[in-house]
């Protein structure tokens, strides 16, 4: 059809080496067709060993033979790779999907186009493309003898499952594809509506993002699905936090942390919930970048809100991330000490940002400072020359190392 329609085509082949003799025949028959339309080809071998474990065998296939596709598209330049799935092809993994439990949301068939792939054939039948076939006296086509076997859900669905479907109402398959369109209608005008609440209730943060209260279960599931890449079983384990969770609960799912915070929920990668960066020892006038802080530290004063005056007579200054036990006696309380995990709730830190609060000690250990509350009174009655600290939280790639 592509060659009809005045195409340059060009043919990729994997032969995954799994059917025996019957994987070098069709091998042979499409070699032979690209030989007689005079077409470029290029094919894959591949052997039970490139399968490994972990994944099923057809996703892995599936995967290896689309990574292998996308490298001759960048390779030769092509604009388009066209893949033969058809109707018949889009409603059985619609029923699929709700065998699985698929909602609206999962309920989406085979794409038209997904990135750089087309599926021209979508909306044509099997037996259409076989009559196709058959009245130009072409008989390019090869039989998988795996689609027959029945350990395979898909090939089940295939032979039993939809054609008793067929058996009890012979329009079934329209009243999926009815189904099909309704839900992507209604999921196009979601989108829209949930991207509106996103950019409302949703922000980045340092260490993920953070969802503030008030959104409706629907487009709180949307956004995990859109921001974290949940499922919606996932989704809703985490909705059940977001709702009803106490203060600094928190889940892991797989590998992103959900805490609850005040006024919402926040997530981040398992890798930063448990901070081991190693102490930073501070001498003189710089910035430094350490854990998820930018530290200034300067010799003049810069103006900021909430810069911290360290007199230069307790320095080295040494920045590490608080313990539970560590204690300050912060100025205004008359030498009295306070635990700093006391602290943290009163400041609203919890979760991440609680997880990455420092102190600052000086050369024989003792804490002069705590992140966003006050210094040790004994630092406060030093007299200059001072050092004067500010510090922002900087976005950083989850796999900061903590080692270094």
């Amino acid at each position: 059809m592509l060659l009809e329609g005045g195409y340059e085509v060009r043919l990729a082949y994997v032969n995954h080496g799994l059917r025996g003799g019957e994987s070098q025949r069709e091998e042979a028959a499409v070699r032979a067709f690209a030989e007689k339309y005079g077409l470029a080809l290029d094919v894959l071998h591949l052997d039970k060993s490139a399968f490994g474990s972990g994944e099923s065998l057809q996703a892995k296939a599936r995967r290896l033979r689309y990574e292998w596709m996308e490298s001759l598209l960048e390779r030769y330049g092509i604009a388009w790779g066209v893949t033969a799935h058809t109707y018949d092809d889009l409603v059985e993994t619609l029923i699929y999907q709700l065998l699985r439990g698929g909602d609206m949301w999962m309920f989406k068939g085979i794409p038209f186009r997904r990135g750089r792939w087309l599926r021209p054939l979508l909306g044509m039948r099997r037996s259409e493309v076989m009559a196709f076939l058959w009245e130009r006296g072409v008989w390019a086509y090869q039989l998988d003898s795996s689609n027959y076997e029945p350990k395979y859900l898909r090939n089940v669905i295939r032979w039993r499952v939809f054609s008793a479907l067929r058996q009890v109402h012979p329009g079934a398959e329209d009243r999926l594809w009815e189904r099909y369109e309704l839900y992507r209608l209604q999921r196009r005008r979601l989108e829209r509506l949930y991207q509106r609440l996103s950019a409302r209730y949703v922000r980045e943060e340092p260490f993920g993002g953070h969802i503030g209260e008030g959104l409706g279960e629907d487009a709180f599931l949307w956004v995990m699905r859109r921001w974290v890449g949940l499922s919606w079983r996932q989704g809703e384990v985490v909705y059940r936090l977001y709702r009803e969770g106490r203060m600094g609960a928190f889940r892991r799912v797989d590998s992103v942390v959900f805490c609850r915070v005040r006024k919402g929920i926040e997530w981040g990668p398992a890798s930063l919930w448990e901070p081991r960066w190693p102490a930073l020892v501070i001498r003189e006038a710089g910035i430094y970048e350490w854990g998820l802080w930018r530290l200034s530290v300067q010799r003049e004063p810069s103006g900021k809100e909430g810069e911290v005056l360290l007199p230069l007579q307790v320095a080295p200054f040494r920045v590490r991330l608080w313990r539970p036990g560590d204690r300050i006696r912060p100025e205004g309380l008359n030498g009295h000490s306070k635990k700093i995990s006391d602290v943290w709730p009163a400041l609203g830190l919890y979760g991440f940002r609680r997880r990455h609060a420092f102190v600052i000690e000086d050369a024989e250990g003792r804490i002069c400072y705590a992140v966003s509350y006050r210094r040790d009174w004994q630092v406060a009655t030093l007299n200059g020359p001072f050092l004067y600290l500010s510090y922002v939280y900087v976005r950083r790639d989850e796999t900061l190392s903590q080692s270094s």
